[in-house]
């Protein structure tokens, strides 16, 4: 089985991150409990569902990581790309001898290396925006 591991971010951004959805769903005071938050994923998902048990402890911060299959049945229900729920990483401050090696290594390449470096980029990026349905 396959999980997210949130450990690695902020405490509670994945119950933050519910939570404002589900306000967004079904608007500010009218987010319903559980029980029926459950259904309503199983309805979008094709019979699949997420136990309202899980749904609590995603919601209260207790879920530590997601499933594959859990982030993949909330992204369809809340309509966005699965990875949306895996958490930001957090960035480390990069080693000031690291950074120049990297910016001399790039003074290196002609204007052909760099336009492929930059098509590169544009394709992984176009690649990770959620689609359009």
């Amino acid at each position: 089985m396959s999980t997210v591991n949130s450990q690695d971010s902020d405490p509670g951004w994945l119950a933050v991150t519910v939570r404002n959805l589900l306000v967004e769903k079904y608007g500010d005071g009218r987010v319903p409990g559980v029980r029926r938050i459950a259904a309503d994923i199983r309805a979008a998902n094709d019979g699949e569902a997420i136990s309202h048990g899980h749904i609590h402890n995603i919601l209260t911060g207790e879920a530590e990581n997601l499933t594959q299959r859990t982030s993949s049945l909330l992204a369809r229900f809340f309509d966005k790309h699965p990875s949306y729920f895996y958490p930001p990483a957090r960035s480390a401050k990069p080693d000031p001898d690291s950074v120049r090696a990297l910016a001399a290594r790039f003074a290196t390449f002609d204007a052909d290396q760099v336009e492929a470096i930059k098509q590169a980029i544009e394709i992984v990026t176009a690649q990770a925006k959620p689609r359009e349905r």
